[in-house]
């Protein structure tokens, strides 16, 4: 376990196996049988870990308390996944807002992310485009539009996080905002909005009719 948690620490949690991160579920082994040798069972019966509590107290060394935390576990991550994944359709806007905030609304570092949609506003991808300060030396609608060409997005929203906390734009934002209007008039990309994100809250540029 002390080799696991060193390899987290100096690698990140991404550097992990399937049955490391397993191990680190189950904390400990029993007599005569490691907790990675338990993890490579639990494998074994389901590589996809589509496994019930019984499923998993049947296998010697798991236990019931160690079942519910790997159930708990994997409920978790599938949480997640839900929680960062877009609809196929926008149906308002308010679901994108609340799916941005959960996304970028705590980091630390401001992240500027296009979401691009065909001409049914189905949602074709999701990019962060910039991490960093939103100002004219750092950042320029082409690389917004860039992608939205290479992808054949007939419409695009921006939106990017105040790590400050605060909601309104800055003058920077609303300069950018208008910059990447007028370019995508020019290319017969429509902008759906520009969104400020904090970590409670969204702010549409557009209603605010600052695009």
């Amino acid at each position: 376990m002390i080799k696991l948690r060193e390899k987290i620490l100096n690698h990140g949690v991404k550097s992990l196996k399937t049955e490391e991160l397993i191990a680190v579920v189950l904390g400990n082994g029993i007599k005569g049988q490691s907790v990675l040798d338990i993890s490579t069972d639990i494998l074994s019966k389901s590589e996809d870990l589509q496994l019930n509590l019984k499923q998993l107290t049947d296998i010697k060394g798991v236990g019931l308390a160690n079942a519910c935390k790997l159930l708990s576990a994997l409920e978790l991550g599938e949480r997640k996944l839900k929680a960062d994944k877009l609809p196929d359709e926008i149906i308002e806007l308010s679901i994108l807002g609340e799916h941005l905030v959960k996304k970028i609304g705590s980091s630390p570092q401001e992240k500027l992310i296009a979401v691009y949609l065909d001409n049914s506003n189905h949602i074709i991808i999701e990019k962060v485009i910039f991490i960093g300060t939103i100002n004219s030396a750092t950042v320029h609608p082409r690389d917004i539009l860039r992608e939205a060409l290479s992808v054949s997005a007939c419409r695009v929203l921006i939106a990017h996080n105040h790590p400050s906390g605060r909601l309104s734009p800055s003058k920077n934002d609303r300069n950018f905002s208008l910059r990447l209007h007028e370019c995508c008039q020019l290319l017969g990309i429509g902008l759906v909005d520009h969104l400020v994100i904090t970590r409670n809250s969204y702010l549409s540029m557009k209603s605010s009719n600052l695009i």
